[in-house]
Order: structure tokens, then C-alpha cells, then sequence
């Protein structure tokens, strides 16, 4: 009589985020965008023209307000969560330079960027709450579909307790420094 087979509950391979980079440093993602969330690795899209132009923007102004002061600029950088989780950000205000093959990590930023231009739920919602719960201070989502800038400060409990909605044009305070920026 054949028995049915049983199958474990969960057969998905699971990294953490030391696995993770040992892979990228060996050219395991090579030509891809992946991200490690929860321990599972999640392909991204890759970034349009008008993604690229605005990211581009967001970090010239942050540049220039960051000048003069300790701060240090991060473009496109990945941000360690936690053990299981690293995900990239478009760019980051971050108290000291990173190494050469360092992630940034929570402590070390006052403000990541996410420019929006087709990611708003994931970048709203997942991003959101990730950023939030490892303590990093201010979160900007830059949302080219809307014209806005979602600002999000004050991580309490797993969530941002500050949430608002600036329109492009409007001048934006760096954490950080006595500056203002405006996007658009």
C-alpha cells in the first residue's frame, strides 16, 4: 500500500545577511537588483530614466546641504536591518562614511531616501515599516506620480508616529544640518 508523502511545511531557502553579502561578493546577483527581506531574496526591477534623473536630484541636494558638516552622502546604498534583511536605498544622510564593503546600518543614518516613481506601495507600506522598526530617524519617499514627498519621522513601536505629505516645491529640513532642500 503506498503511503502519501508528507512534505516539510517549509522547504524555502532561507540566507541571512552575512550569506547574503558573501553571495553579491561573489557574483551571485550579478546584472540583477535583489533584495533580502525576512531572509528570502526578492528581485527588483531595475530603475528608469525618470527614476535615475530624480534619484540624481534628491542626492545633489542632499550634497549641497550636507556640505560643510560631518555628514556623509549615500547614493544607492544597502541598508542592513537586521540579520535577515538588507535592502537598497536610493540615498541616505549618514553620521560617518561607510567602508568599502559595509552596509549602512541603522544607527549610523539620520535620513533614507526611496524615489518612488513606480515602488509607492512597497516603498510605503514594507519599506515603511522596515526603516521604522530598526530606529532610523526620518524616511523621505520622493513620489514622482504625485508631486509630494511623504516624510515620515519618529519611529515608535514598529511605525513612524510623524507622517506627512509635502508638495514638490516646498522646503524640506536635513536632518543633521540647518538647511532646507527642495525637491521636485
Amino acid at each position: 500500500m503506498n503511503l502519501p508523502v508528507r512534505l516539510a511545511p517549509d522547504t524555502r531557502a532561507r540566507f541571512t545577511a552575512a550569506e547574503f553579502l558573501r553571495m553579491g561578493e561573489a557574483g551571485a546577483f550579478e546584472g540583477m537588483k535583489v533584495e533580502l527581506v525576512a531572509g528570502e531574496l526578492e528581485r527588483m526591477n531595475p530603475p528608469l530614466g525618470g527614476h535615475s534623473t530624480r534619484q540624481a536630484m534628491v542626492i545633489g541636494a542632499l550634497w549641497q546641504a550636507a556640505r560643510g558638516s560631518t555628514l556623509t552622502v549615500l547614493a544607492e546604498t544597502s541598508v542592513q536591518v537586521d540579520d535577515t534583511t538588507i535592502v537598497a536605498c536610493d540615498a541616505a544622510l549618514a553620521r560617518r562614511p561607510l567602508g568599502d564593503r559595509e552596509p549602512a546600518r541603522p544607527d549610523v543614518l539620520l535620513l533614507v531616501v526611496e524615489v518612488s516613481e513606480t515602488t509607492q506601495a512597497r516603498d510605503l507600506s514594507l519599506k515603511r515599516l522596515l526603516y521604522a522598526a530598526a530606529g532610523i530617524p526620518i524616511y523621505w519617499v520622493v513620489d514622482g506620480a504625485r508631486a509630494v514627498v511623504h516624510i515620515h519621522a519618529e519611529p515608535i513601536d514598529g511605525d513612524y508616529a510623524d507622517i506627512r505629505t509635502v508638495r514638490f516645491g516646498a522646503p524640506l529640513p536635513v536632518p543633521g544640518t540647518d538647511a532646507q532642500v527642495t525637491l521636485g
